[in-house]
């Protein structure tokens, strides 16, 4: 009960936050509108926001094998020696600020999806991430953010497992969910990096049904 109380917590703390995002988000430009509906070009959850573009390779019981692409490119910050809930908090606030004009260009950032939430033992804290739009086509292009507590970041290209779920997922419901993925890619004998693993979140604490929660881990080729 006290974990899914503290969940409780930390959705009313981005509450308000997410409330402001969604009346804000600009219309996208013809690219990303395209980018959108481009099945194509386009895997993971659909939204009226944009998400990643990437490939599907395998599916097997309830596991997505998906193909992210080089030069995908987040703006990330990394909260230390903070538990989930607040480490959620805090780093949402620090990437909706910088999405929200607190950049270089004082400009006012589309909202993606999804958010992601790494566990970074090390730290003894957690790293939020926000998926810049592809309007971006390489860091250089990205706003500088005016906070030095967040990072504008290009990845390399990776196989991903995923597997989704639903509700307002805690810390424990995200950790169970990845036990389920382990065991899953254990059976098939597939090798992951576990210090790779990531809680990505796509839907709004408005959305009551049909919620989007996805675990990702990246696959050792």
């Amino acid at each position: 009960m006290a974990s899914h109380r503290c969940a409780i917590i930390g959705l009313l703390a981005l509450v308000a936050v997410l409330w402001s995002a969604e009346a804000r988000v600009p219309q996208l430009e013809q690219k990303s509108l395209l980018r959108l509906v481009s099945d194509e070009e386009q895997c993971g959850p659909k939204l009226s926001i944009e998400t990643p573009a990437c490939t599907v390779e395998k599916k097997c019981e309830g596991v997505e094998l998906r193909r992210y692409p080089a030069g995908e490119i987040w703006a990330e910050t990394l909260v230390a020696d903070k538990g989930f809930v607040a480490s959620s908090a805090i780093g949402f606030y620090r990437c909706f600020n910088f999405i929200s004009g607190q950049n270089s260009a004082k400009e006012d950032i589309e909202m993606t999806a999804p958010v992601l939430i790494k566990p970074e033992p090390k730290a003894n804290g957690w790293k939020i991430s926000f998926f810049t739009p592809s309007k971006y086509e390489n860091v250089n292009e990205v706003p500088v953010p005016d906070s030095p507590d967040v990072h504008i970041v290009s990845t390399e290209e990776k196989l991903v497992a995923v597997s989704g779920f639903g509700g307002f997922p805690s810390e424990e419901i995200y950790h169970k969910e990845w036990l389920k993925l382990k065991s899953a890619l254990d059976k098939v004998n597939l090798k992951y990096d576990e210090s790779s693993l990531v809680y990505a979140g796509y839907s709004s604490p408005f959305e009551i049904y049909n919620r989007k929660q996805e675990i990702h881990v990246t696959i050792v080729e």
